[in-house]
C-alpha cells in the first residue's frame, strides 16, 4: 500500500509500524511509559538537503520515526519562492534550526535572526548553526515574540517535539504533548518581546520574510507588529496551530493588504495549494484546512501552483 506525495510521488506505507504508533499514541499509559524508556541521547543524523543536524532521541524523534521533511513540503517549496540571496529572514520558532539552516544554508539568505525562547533548544540551535558553517550568518536570540514585552510564562514540551507554547495561549494549562499524556504542566519564564517595539528601538535588521511557527501565538505576533505589517511588505510563511487562529491570521493579513494562499484539503484544491479570501474563513473548521499560511503584499510573489519536487 503506498500514499501519493503532492508531487505525485509514490511513498510507501507502513502498516504494521503505523498500527503500532497508533494503538500507543491511543493509550496515554502505554505512551508515558514508552517515552520514560526511551533514552534522551544525542545523536546526529543527515538530513538532506540540508546536512549534519545535532537531535535528542526522545524530544526530537519526529526527525528519525520517518523522513524527516515528510510534514514540510509546502514551507519548504513557500520558502523557494520567497527567499533571496540578499534578504534578512526572521525565523520566529527556530527550535534547534532545521528552518534556520535550510534558509542560511541551502537558499543562501543574507542573514537570519533565529528566535527560540526554550532555554533547552537554545544550545542545540547554536550547536547546529555552528555545524551547518553558518554562524556569521545567523544571529541566536532567545525571546518569544507575542504583543507583549516583558517576561511570560512557557508552557514547555519536554516528551515530544522539544518546543512549546506561551501560557497566555494554553490558559495554564500543560503544553499539548504534555496534556495528551496526562502529565502535569512543566512551565519555565521567558522573555517576550513586540515585533513593533523591536524594530523601533532598532535591535534587529528589518525582515524581508518571516518564517513563523510559534505554536499558537501567531495571531498574538502579528498583533505586536501592527505598525510594521501596516508600512512594511515582508513576505510571510507561518504554520497555524488551531482553527480560531487560522481564521484570525487570515483575517490579520488581508486587512493588511496582503495577498494570502493556503496549505488546504484535497477536497480543497489537488494540489494542496490556493489563494484564500474573506470568504474562505467559514471554511476553516479544523485544525488541518489551513495549516500553512503564505502571504505577500505582492500577489504575484505567490504562485499558482507550488513546485514541491525541488526540495
Amino acid at each position: 500500500m503506498a500514499t501519493k506525495s503532492p508531487d505525485g510521488h509514490q511513498k510507501p506505507m507502513r502498516s504494521p509500524l503505523k498500527w503500532i504508533g497508533k494503538t500507543v499514541r491511543q493509550s496515554p499509559a502505554l505512551s508515558r511509559a514508552a517515552l520514560y524508556a526511551l533514552p534522551d541521547w544525542p545523536v546526529n543524523i543527515r538530513i538532506e538537503p540540508i546536512g549534519e543536524l545535532r537531535i535528542h532521541i526522545r524530544r526530537n524523534r519526529s526527525l528519525w520515526l520517518r523522513p524527516p521533511l515528510t510534514h514540510e513540503w509546502y514551507p519548504l517549496a513557500v520558502l523557494r519562492n520567497f527567499v533571496g540571496p540578499e534578504d534578512t529572514v526572521w525565523d520566529a520558532g527556530a527550535n534547534i534550526g532545521l528552518y534556520s539552516r535550510w534558509i542560511a544554508g541551502h537558499l543562501k539568505a543574507r542573514r537570519v535572526v533565529a528566535f527560540e525562547p526554550m532555554a533547552a533548544n537554545v544550545p542545540e540551535l547554536i550547536h547546529n548553526i555552528g555545524i551547518g558553517g553558518i554562524a556569521s550568518k545567523v544571529k541566536v536570540v532567545q525571546w518569544a515574540l507575542s504583543d507583549f514585552n516583558g517576561p511570560m510564562e512557557f508552557q514547555v514540551d519536554d516528551v515530544q517535539s522539544a518546543s512549546g507554547s506561551l501560557d497566555s495561549v494554553r490558559r495554564g494549562a500543560a503544553s499539548v504533548a504534555r496534556e495528551a499524556l496526562r502529565l502535569p504542566p512543566k512551565t519555565e519564564t521567558v522573555l517576550s518581546r513586540t515585533i513593533d517595539d523591536l524594530l523601533m528601538k532598532q535591535e534587529l535588521p528589518v525582515p524581508d520574510v518571516m518564517k513563523i511557527d510559534v505554536e499558537g501565538a501567531e495571531f498574538l505576533l502579528l498583533r505586536g507588529g501592527e505598525d510594521f505589517f501596516t508600512r512594511h511588505s515582508p513576505k510571510i510563511l507561518i504554520e497555524t496551530h488551531g482553527t480560531e487562529v487560522a481564521r484570525q491570521c487570515v483575517e490579520f493579513l488581508l486587512d493588511h493588504g496582503y495577498a494570502v494562499a493556503g496549505c488546504v484539503p484535497e477536497t480543497w484544491n489537488a494540489d494542496r495549494h490556493m489563494r484564500l479570501g474573506r470568504g474562505t474563513l467559514p471554511r476553516i473548521q479544523d485544525q488541518y484546512d489551513v495549516h500553512f499560511i503564505a502571504a505577500a503584499k505582492d500577489g504575484a510573489l505567490i504562485p499558482e501552483r507550488l513546485d514541491y519536487s525541488k526540495l
